[in-house]
């Protein structure tokens, strides 16, 4: 009998460029993944944040912000998006080093989470 070794490593977890924006089609709790429909296509997903209390439901809109493995991960709509902050105003041309640092520092700390 043949044997041979296979090293097979977990996917790594990538954050996407930009992040995108999916609707939920299966519940997704902390505990639980669920399903959703992203780019015309349905994904596994989970939330991002493990530490979350929430719960997304069938409808709701999430902001896709990477993948481990085929699994999105996702955070509600709103959570974090460069949307919210001021550069985005009208008027403002753009966004402050600082301003920036402050997305990267947030949506650095949820992908921290991920490997407690």
């Amino acid at each position: 009998m043949n044997t041979q070794m296979i090293n097979v490593q977990a996917p790594d977890s990538i954050l996407f460029p930009q992040p995108g924006v999916g609707k939920v089609e299966r519940t997704i709790t902390p505990t639980k993944p669920g399903r959703v429909k992203f780019k015309a296509t349905y994904w596994p997903a989970r939330l991002c944040d493990h530490d979350s209390q929430v719960t997304l439901v069938p409808d709701d809109q999430v902001t896709v912000l990477g993948r481990h493995g085929i699994t999105l991960l996702v955070v509600p709509a709103g959570y974090i998006s460069p949307g919210n902050s001021p550069e985005d105003e009208p008027g403002v041309e753009e966004a402050s080093e600082s301003q920036s640092l402050g997305f990267t520092q947030k949506l650095s700390s949820v992908f921290a989470k991920l490997w407690r």
